[in-house]
């Protein structure tokens, strides 16, 4: 977490960043806005880390995670209203790309006309989809969970994938989670280097 918040502050200085990374073992990462003792059945015997992004809990392990920070400048919104959705929407278009290049049909969840848009009553990412996640255009599932960190001058998103079943149970270590996480088989292992593809485009 802490070398993705150094994307953050490198970003803030003009100079994009992206991680692409993995877990050793079972992990949950906490939005900066949560409490391990609110939101985590049995903190003392979980691993578990705050994002310096928000959101909510994800548990690791199973998945592929992001860290990708820009400068707002580089993304023609310095100083513009409804910055934060814009952000979004543009830092999410590269790894849906990628996604998609990587055989999984990824699409924003507003795009199938997902997502209340309202917060849902639980400590787990992936047992709620807003307009603005990533889901499987065939079925609706979030495949992709988000979390954001925008500042006056640059944007963070820390972004969870799974590749493959989880490694326990969320409902035994998240409060209110998700009984289970939506994935399919898809080329995980190539997915670094297409997303640095799509960025560079991007940035062409």
């Amino acid at each position: 977490m802490a070398r993705d918040a150094e994307l953050l502050v490198q970003a803030e200085a003009g100079q994009p960043g992206c991680r692409v990374y993995g877990w050793d073992g079972v992990w949950v990462s906490l939005g900066r806005f949560q409490s391990a003792e609110r939101d985590l059945l049995n903190p003392s015997e979980t691993n578990w880390v705050m994002r310096p992004t928000g959101g909510k809990a994800v548990l690791h392990g199973h998945d592929v995670t992001v860290g990708l920070a820009v400068p707002l400048a580089t993304l023609g919104l310095q100083g513009a209203p409804r910055a934060l959705r814009l952000a979004y929407a543009a830092v999410a278009r590269p790894i849906v790309e990628a996604l998609r290049a990587c055989g999984l049909p990824a699409v924003l969840a507003e795009q199938r006309g997902l997502g209340t848009g309202k917060t849902a009553r639980t400590a787990d990412c992936f047992a709620h989809t807003s307009p603005n996640d990533i889901v499987d255009e065939r079925t609706g599932l979030k495949v992709c969970g988000c979390a954001l960190r925008l500042t006056q001058r640059a944007v963070l998103v820390q972004a969870s994938i799974p590749a493959r079943p989880p490694l326990v149970d969320p409902k035994t270590i998240i409060r209110g989670a998700s009984a289970s996480v939506a994935w399919i088989a898809w080329d995980s292992c190539n997915f670094a280097t297409e997303l640095h593809g799509a960025l560079d485009r991007r940035d062409a």
